[in-house]
């Protein structure tokens, strides 16, 4: 059976002064997702890791419950289960001798997708290009002040 085309996607590409393996570290320390100023908390059930699942509380959405369907290293699937629909978000750090490119891919999918999309597309279209600038700054702050032992807590660290 051929697989349906996602009702919504979007995707950011920023270019981040650290290199992939500092981005990395430093973004699957999940506590570094509070930069967002939306953002209340952040629990996760073990390593970042396939099959870890999580809970995001924001000030806008209430109680998100998310889990990682893939992560390996420079790259994660996660994935926001919605009623009839699922929000994908893959990310990705590649290395470009000493920075990096951090891709963020979002889908949203399934029978009931298209009302999702119509309701939250525009609101993540106009907020994921300034919040993947915040965290490209966090970033690079972090290695500027706290060096390489910024990411240290995340997956691979």
């Amino acid at each position: 059976m051929p697989q349906r085309e996602p009702a919504w996607s979007f995707e950011h590409t920023v270019e981040c002064a650290v290199p992939a393996e500092f981005a990395w570290k430093f973004w699957t320390n999940v506590s570094n997702w509070a930069l967002d100023a939306d953002v209340e908390s952040i629990e996760i059930d073990g390593p970042f890791a396939a099959g870890a699942r999580g809970v995001t509380n924001s000030k806008s959405s209430g109680r998100v419950e998310w889990r990682i369907v893939e992560a390996q290293m420079g790259m994660a699937v996660i994935e926001f289960p919605l009623s009839g629909a699922a929000g994908r978000f893959v990310w990705s750090f590649e290395d470009l001798d000493g920075r990096s490119r951090i891709t963020q891919r979002c889908t949203l999918e399934g029978e009931q997708a298209e009302p999702y999309a119509k309701a939250i597309g525009p609101s993540l279209e106009a907020g994921i290009p300034a919040g993947m600038r915040k965290l490209s700054q966090a970033m690079e702050e972090a290695a500027r002040t706290r060096g390489p032992a910024a990411g240290k807590t995340g997956a691979g660290g």
